[in-house]
This record gives C-alpha cells, sequence and structure tokens, in this order.
C-alpha cells in the first residue's frame, strides 16, 4: 500500500506533442549508444540495455522517514533470558482472571511496579464484579510454565480477564516489557489496552512508554506519526491528532517501543480494527526525546545483549496473597546429595525450604551455608532426630533444638525461625518447651520408601493445594532425580513455589502447630 500511495502523488511525466517528435527523440537516443565502445548497438550483438543511469524504483519511504510496520515488536524469551515468569488466577461462577507478566530476577524497582500495576488492574476487576481474590490454579493451560506464554482462557464465560506480556526490548541493561490488558463482558465488546514499562538496571531506573518523550512535545511525536500513515494512504491530508493537548497525547503513546533504529509506537487508528504501528527514527525523534528517551534509545541502537541481573535463585519475591504458593521442602540433610539439589533449584530459579540436622550441618557446613547464600530458607529439624515426644526429659528437647540452632547460626551466620519435629511428632509439652513454630506438612511423598521418582513427583503436583507444604527428603537420589518433574509439574499447574516464611507474607506465626500455609 505504501508504494501505490507514492506512486498516486508522483507527478506524471510530461508528453512529448507529437508522434514525429517522439520518432526524432528515439532516433537521437539510438544514435548516442551507438558511440559507446561495447554497446549492444555498437558490437552488433543483442544484449540487456545499460543500467548504470537508471533512476531506482521507489519501493516505499527512505529509511531515515517515519513508515508504517506490520506490527508492535515481541520479542523471544532468548532475547531475554532470566526473567522470572509471574502468573496469578481466579475464577467465580461468573468471573474468570488470569495474568501472566514477568520480572527481573531479585528484588528490583521493575519487578515492584509491574507487580502492583498487575495486582491492581485484577483485584480491581474482581471487586467491580463482587468477587474478592482468591488465587487460585489448573485454570490457565499450560500454566506458569515460562515468561510471557500468553494468557488465553479459551471458552470462559462471562467477565474475563486477560493480561498478557511481551517483552519489547532487551539489550544491555535495558529491559522493556507491554502489558496487553484485554476486559470482556457479557454482551459487549472486548475492550483492549497496552502500556510498556522501562528499566535500565544500571540506573534502577522506571518509567513507562510516554516517559521516553519531553513534556510538552508529544503532540509533535504524533506529528510523525500521522506523516507515516498520510505517506501509506492510511488517512488525508487531515492530521487526526491535530489540537491534542499533551496529557491526551501522553495517553496514546503508552505503548511506544524502544528498538535498535527507533521507537515503534502502536496507537488506535480511527476505522482500523486493528491498531497501527510505526516506526519513528531516532533521528527524527532526538528533539523530542526526554533524558529517558535519549538513554534508552542509545541503550538500545548499541545492541549488546540483554544482561539480567545476578540474584539469588531463591530470592525472588512473591506475594502469596496474589499467587497460588506451594513450598517444597526437605528433611534431614544436608548430605552429599544436597549440592546437586541446589544445582536443580539454581537452574529452574526455584526456592525451597531445608529442615537441616544440627549433626549434618556440623558435618557439611559449606553445603548449609549455600543453603542460604542461594536465597533458601534454613530451619531446625533437631540435633539427632529423635522422637521429642518421647523424651521425658524437658532439657533433652531443649538440648536438641539450641544445639542446632547454634550450628545453623555458625555455620550460615542466620538465625533459623522455625523447627520441623521428627516424624512430624509434637504435643503441648514439647511446643511449650520450644519457642518456635512447629511447621509439619500436608503433602507427604513418602519418597523416603524410594517409590520411584514417578511417584515421587504425581505425589507432589497431584495432591498439592494452594499453600501446601511438600514434604521430601534430600537423602534419597529418587528424590533429587524427582526435583525437576516436581517444579515442573507444580508450575503447570498455575502455581507459585516460595519459601515456608514467604508463605506468610515473611512474618511467620510466634508458635503453635502449621501444617499448610494461608488458604
Amino acid at each position: 500500500m505504501g508504494e501505490a500511495a507514492v506512486s498516486r502523488t508522483r507527478r506524471p511525466a510530461r508528453r512529448v506533442g507529437t508522434a514525429l517528435s517522439a520518432a526524432l527523440l528515439a532516433t537521437a537516443l539510438a544514435s548516442c549508444t551507438a558511440l559507446v565502445p561495447g554497446s549492444p548497438v555498437a558490437s552488433g550483438t543483442p544484449g540487456p540495455p545499460p543500467t548504470a543511469s537508471a533512476p531506482p524504483t521507489p519501493t516505499g519511504p527512505p529509511p531515515e522517514s517515519p513508515r508504517l510496520v506490520p506490527g508492535p515488536p515481541r520479542l523471544s524469551a532468548a532475547d531475554a533470558p532470566g526473567l522470572v515468569g509471574r502468573l496469578a488466577a481466579t475464577t467465580g461462577p461468573d468471573l474468570a482472571v488470569a495474568v501472566r507478566w514477568a520480572v527481573p530476577p531479585g528484588a528490583s524497582a521493575l519487578g515492584d511496579r509491574l507487580d502492583e500495576r498487575v495486582e491492581q488492574l485484577a483485584r480491581d476487576f474482581a471487586a467491580a464484579h463482587g468477587a474478592g481474590w482468591v488465587p487460585a490454579v489448573d485454570v490457565l493451560p499450560g500454566g506458569d510454565t515460562g515468561p510471557c506464554r500468553g494468557a488465553s482462557l479459551g471458552t470462559a464465560v462471562g467477565a474475563v480477564l486477560t493480561i498478557d506480556c511481551g517483552i519489547v526490548t532487551a539489550a544491555g541493561a535495558l529491559l522493556g516489557e507491554r502489558l496487553t490488558v484485554i476486559r470482556r463482558e457479557p454482551g459487549a465488546a472486548a475492550s483492549v489496552a497496552r502500556e510498556v514499562w522501562y528499566t535500565n538496571a544500571a540506573t534502577g531506573a522506571v518509567h513507562d512508554g510516554p516517559a521516553l518523550y519531553e513534556p510538552g512535545r508529544e503532540p509533535r511525536v504524533l506529528g510523525l506519526v500521522a506523516e507515516a500513515l498520510r505517506a501509506a494512504g492510511r488517512i488525508g491530508i487531515e492530521d487526526p491528532w491535530a489540537g491534542v493537548d499533551p496529557a491526551a497525547a501522553r495517553g496514546l503513546l503508552v505503548d511506544s517501543a524502544v528498538t535498535p533504529t527507533g521507537i515503534v509506537v502502536t496507537l488506535p487508528l480511527a476505522g482500523s480494527v486493528v491498531p497501527v504501528s510505526v516506526l519513528l527514527p531516532t533521528r527524527l525523534l532526538q528533539p523530542f526525546l526526554s533524558e529517558a528517551g535519549r538513554s534508552a534509545t542509545a541503550t538500545a541502537a548499541a545492541d549488546e545483549p540483554f544482561a539480567a541481573p545476578a540474584a539469588p535463585a531463591g530470592g525472588d519475591p512473591v506475594d502469596c496473597s496474589f499467587v497460588a504458593c506451594v513450598s517444597i521442602t526437605f528433611d534431614d540433610g544436608p548430605t552429599g546429595l544436597t549440592p546437586g539439589l541446589l544445582d536443580v533449584l539454581d537452574r529452574t530459579r526455584a526456592p525451597a525450604t531445608f529442615f537441616v540436622q544440627g549433626s549434618s550441618v556440623q558435618r557439611n557446613p559449606d553445603t548449609a551455608a549455600r543453603i542460604v547464600d542461594s536465597g533458601h530458607e534454613i530451619a531446625n529439624h533437631t540435633w539427632g532426630h529423635p522422637d521429642l515426644t518421647k523424651l521425658k526429659d524437658d532439657a533433652a528437647v531443649r538440648r536438641e533444638v539450641d544445639r542446632t540452632q547454634a550450628a545453623i547460626r555458625e555455620a550460615t551466620g542466620v538465625t533459623s525461625r522455625s523447627i520441623r519435629p521428627p516424624y512430624g511428632a509434637s504435643d503441648r509439652r514439647v511446643r511449650a518447651l520450644v519457642a518456635l513454630p512447629f511447621i509439619v506438612w500436608d503433602v507427604d511423598t513418602n519418597d523416603w520408601r524410594d517409590p520411584g521418582a514417578d511417584v515421587i513427583v504425581q505425589r507432589a503436583v497431584g495432591e498439592s493445594r494452594r499453600g501446601s507444604l511438600v514434604l521430601m527428603h534430600d537423602t534419597h537420589e529418587q528424590t533429587i532425580e524427582a526435583v525437576p518433574g516436581v517444579i515442573a509439574g507444580l508450575r503447570a499447574r498455575g502455581f507459585t513455589l516460595a519459601t515456608v516464611s514467604a508463605q506468610f507474607g515473611g512474618a511467620l506465626p510466634a508458635s503453635g502447630l502449621v501444617s499448610h500455609g494461608p488458604r
């Protein structure tokens, strides 16, 4: 369409007035050609006409002009390695919500901003339809198996909200992420809204798409968009955004995606079913860019590979009141198998809680330290694994706990905030003697019986509910073999992995018996 539009506006060539004039012109051109050494006419052999002086055929706007592009940019997961996928969902009789977004690893300003934004949108939608927010699983096909994999609910009925994400920019320390918000109400057409958020990991700055432009210059940016649409024949001479004030113009520029050659603006156009996307070359935008915009376009133009910030694998913040959490827990270590388990958890960014024996910590202090350094939770599982209810001497109960507290503190520098009693055995007397919450479980894989890795996966994944604490042991090879399948299976159902403390917002109950997280 762009080429056709250019052809329609090109001035017609002036015609030679008579047939005689045309013939004289042809004769003169033939005579000139005959004088060129090696030309087809001079040599008497046929051949192609000379092309050196032929004018180029226009194929669209010059490279440095604003131009229409097929659609908004979206990079693949391989272009932005290291991001952490997130999924939140809820359902009701006439309501379905599924939200998918991605955050940088560890604590980050962009992660905080995106967490706040999607949670606000999701909770507000549920509240507007008379529903509270209760995190759910098994809602979105594929669950949370990777960042930004789509959020279609298929045949869901009633009021439906989906939020999908897409990476638009990933270069050096620069990351840009688009949120696509789709609302469907019964008997009404779906509404679609898009917004793009940016961060520069080197500075920690976070801003939205409109912040790429100098305040007050937004109408000039829209003028460049109109120029591209006019050249493509999508609009006439009129400017659809003439007279738009800067505040309204900023609202139109929310989907501004930085690329190595410029910024792609995607926005609605009257009479068009789908939004239009226009590439505005950086050279033309320079006078209208803010400091953030100049920094972003320069970083993107350098086209360096994206580098996600380093962060402990178990240290990704999670809000278990919004996402459906489950905790995988391991008893009796650390052992010689624990480093291999930690390798798996590091590779999959899966947080876990380790209930360790003090005697094992004393034998493997470096492994205990690695548990903590990797962002996992470490907790007390007594010194020698006795049934505490069978220790009649109160001092013996305290000694089992206190020696382990000291060993953990010496090896890791942290103090355990909870205890898991061996065999899950405790009573009122024992709990009164130990001023820690007693953490047990509600999903027992019975992995200590060595039932096979597949059975362990089936039990851990199939029996879990929101808030579940899954019991396993890092003392059995079959367990280590099963862990990748457990992690993938839980995420495929829509669970988010969290430490036991994270399930309680970081504040465990002061004491008492705990068998699962909040439900």
